[in-house]
């Protein structure tokens, strides 16, 4: 029997009508310029702009992720694949997208199947909140009908996000459900006929119990987050609602137990998250959660009578993406100096170890097996992520599709793979990225981005900070990941008491900053870096690195940061819930007579030690987090100034800002560390401001710009 509520929800989804969506034969919108001109770039080559990396085109999410979920899939025949293309319009700050089939082979065109929609940001469930809000784009999975006629996706058009479907030939697209709330999850059903899908029609009821509760005062409690919003949030968990659609008539019926368990079941490779395998003869194989990893887990399969054998060789701990070859199982691994490669690996069940048949200091960002082959997007340090295919055994990579073939006639500082131990011991990579023009014998600018620089160095986590920009306005450029945490290097498998381990004496922040430093000395070592000219950047964490850098350190002569920071006033802006988990790694109560602590990490208690000007560019949700600190630095007379962007989250997502927020950092580290002024009529207003600033200053600054020559 139907529940009340759930009778609610179901009427609350309107009936498809065949062809009320763009029918098969309308003509599918198009954005100029999102498809790339077959043509080859000439050899002509010219200068790197920040618009450039603001509108590359992307097939995924920017930075490199380890997450599991499908950035491509081919069709069952493995003869065509399919991906969604985005680029960003900064000059009328929208995306351009588009779903795009291609055929699996070098070469072949793409063909636009559905264009348009919104982009669709990713929610969490985040300290007790449900749909905690991001920046962060949607992975678009797309999935094909079992006939592979259609590819089905999730696209948002001005209202809830609902599921659409293309057909393959690219003859038009429509609208498959008509949901009052976000459709979250979806699969094609067995033999193509219904589709299964999950909502959650209770976080509107409970979004609505909040707007009435609004009339008479919101009860202040663990639904508030302060920092992110003046609202409650509907608490967390909220589940959610299985239903069925018919496809050829529309109808909506609440599912079955067994359907809902084939709608939440752990999908292989072709559905979404690549988590299992399954070969010809029905053998499984499987990653299986680890106790003593906090995250990965360890690999999986079945022998021929049908028994489980584990891998346990050190190559299979954090194994992901398995699938069969020949009655074998290969997989990826992160391995390397600080983890830093991407191998492939082959493992007989039964073997002791697997053995290693590649690996690259390159990132595949997501693969698909392809008879010995894979068919993977990879990205490199200079290299936009691109379609191409590898074989493990011989190495051999064919290119198949590149999104940026314009980026092959761009000027790029050269860059150069650095290891290294910190001063704890910890193994650390980093990317020493020459400017453009390099002459060996002079020393340039150094600007250092963080936290992860894995794959095509663009603009960091987060992509705020133009790595390859700065490398064209003559800086050099360290991009540096983190080392292991404390936590990692003795296996501890409580959060908690990893989030206390890491604060005990800050010393995992102290690891991070020592990494970073001894990264930095290694440029000044070789001769290219100038010592009193080096600058710091950072989003989030790293945000959090430049604070307690700059406190503890008289490194660095410049600073910029796109959040921050960790203050007295910690515990009432992040909440009552969030406030008691860090209480519980070890962060002192406002009452508390912490001095002490916040001496090692507090800008605003800090501010006349700290010789580097700051430049903070904030998202309007979390400019309270930043006031504290802002306010105390400029009664400090230190240098700070602050933008604040409106509609914006934890990670910028609207092009017209990322594209401001590039090029004010560009023309503030020339301000400070090059002494050159913007010739932007633009920037005057600013310039002047930078002017009074520095006038203001009481105390010399750490840096004293070098006027810039041809070669600088």
């Amino acid at each position: 029997m139907v529940s009340a509520a759930l009778a609610a929800a179901l009427l609350a989804l309107a009936t498809f009508q065949p062809g009320s969506a763009t029918s098969a034969a309308a003509p599918v919108e198009t954005c100029a310029g999102l498809v790339p001109d077959p043509g080859t770039p000439g050899k002509a080559s010219r200068p790197l702009l920040p618009e450039d990396l603001v509108r590359l085109r992307d097939i995924g999410p920017v930075d490199p992720s380890e997450q599991a979920t499908r950035l491509f899939t081919l069709s069952p025949d493995g003869l065509q694949l399919a991906f969604q293309l985005r680029r960003a319009d900064p000059g009328r700050n929208l995306y351009c997208q588009a779903m795009i089939v291609m055929e699996a082979r070098a070469g072949a065109p793409p063909r636009i199947v559905d264009s348009g929609g919104e982009l669709i940001r990713a929610t969490f469930d985040f300290r007790g909140k449900a749909a905690f809000p991001s920046g962060i784009p949607l992975v678009v999975t797309p999935r094909w009908s079992p006939d592979g006629q259609w590819i089905y996706f999730l696209k948002q058009t001005g209202g809830p996000v609902q599921v659409w479907r293309a057909r393959a030939d690219g003859t038009g697209s429509e609208a498959v459900t008509h949901s009052e709330v976000d459709i979250e999850n979806f699969r094609v059903a067995p033999g193509g006929r219904t589709l299964l899908f999950e909502s959650r029609p209770a976080l509107r009821e409970a979004s609505d119990a909040i707007e009435r509760e609004g009339l008479s005062g919101f009860h202040y409690d663990d639904r508030y987050s302060p920092v992110s919003s003046s609202r409650p949030f509907p608490p967390a968990p909220i589940p959610r609602t299985a239903f069925v659609q018919a496809l050829d008539s529309g109808a909506v019926r609440a599912a079955s137990e067994a359907e809902t368990e084939t709608l939440r079941a752990p999908p292989g490779k072709d559905e979404g998250e690549w988590n299992s395998a399954l070969a010809p003869n029905g053998r499984r194989a499987w990653i299986r959660p680890d106790p003593t990893l906090l995250s990965g887990g360890s690999l999986v399969a079945e022998g021929p009578g049908g028994a489980q054998l584990a891998c346990h060789a050190p190559a299979c701990r954090g194994a992901r993406r398995p699938w069969w070859y020949k009655g074998a199982v290969r997989f990826l691994a992160r391995e390397g100096w600080a983890r830093g490669s991407t191998a492939v690996y082959q493992w007989v069940p039964g073997a002791a170890a697997p053995r290693r048949l590649y690996t690259s200091d390159d990132v595949l960002a997501d693969c698909e097996p392809s008879a010995g082959a894979l068919i993977c997007l990879r990205e490199g340090s200079l290299t936009p992520r691109r379609l191409e295919q590898l074989d493990p055994v011989t190495g051999r990579r064919e290119l198949w599709f590149d999104p940026n073939p314009e980026f092959a006639a761009l000027r790029l500082g050269r860059v150069e793979r650095l290891h290294w131990r910190n001063a704890f011991g910890f193994e650390t990579i980093g990317d020493l990225v020459c400017p453009v023009g390099y002459q060996p014998g002079i020393r340039y600018p150094l600007v250092v981005v963080q936290y992860d620089t894995r794959g095509f160095l663009r603009g960091g986590t987060g992509d705020e900070f133009p790595i390859q920009a700065f490398a064209n306005r003559g800086f050099a450029v360290l991009s540096v990941s983190r080392p292991a945490s404390a936590a990692d290097a003795l296996a501890l498998t409580d959060p908690d008491e990893a989030d206390r381990l890491s604060l005990e004496a800050f010393r995992d922040r102290r690891s991070i900053v020592s990494s970073i430093e001894t990264g930095v000395r290694i440029a000044i070592d070789r001769g290219i870096a100038d010592p009193g000219r080096i600058g710091i950047t950072g989003l989030s964490d790293g945000a959090t690195t430049v604070s307690f850098a700059l406190i503890h350190d008289d490194l660095f002569s410049a600073a910029a940061v796109a959040n921050c920071c960790f203050e007295p006033s910690l515990p009432f802006r992040v909440g009552p819930s969030a406030a008691r988990h860090f209480y519980k790694a070890g962060y002192p109560r406002l009452t508390d007579r912490a001095e002490d602590f916040w001496a090692e990490m507090s800008l605003a208690r800090n501010g006349r030690r700290i010789r580097a000007p700051i430049l903070f560019q904030v998202s309007d949700d979390e400019l309270m987090s930043t006031l504290e600190t802002f306010t105390g630095l400029r009664e400090s007379d230190l240098p700070a100034d602050m933008y604040v962007f409106p509609g914006e989250r934890h990670v910028i997502w609207q092009p017209s800002h990322r594209l401001a927020i590039f090029r004010r950092s560009l023309d503030w580290f020339d301000y400070w560390l090059r002494g050159i002024r913007s010739s932007d009529p633009r920037m005057r207003a600013e310039l002047d401001h930078w002017d009074r600033l520095r006038a203001g200053w009481t105390r010399a600054p750490k840096a004293q710009p070098v006027p810039a020559s041809p070669s600088q």
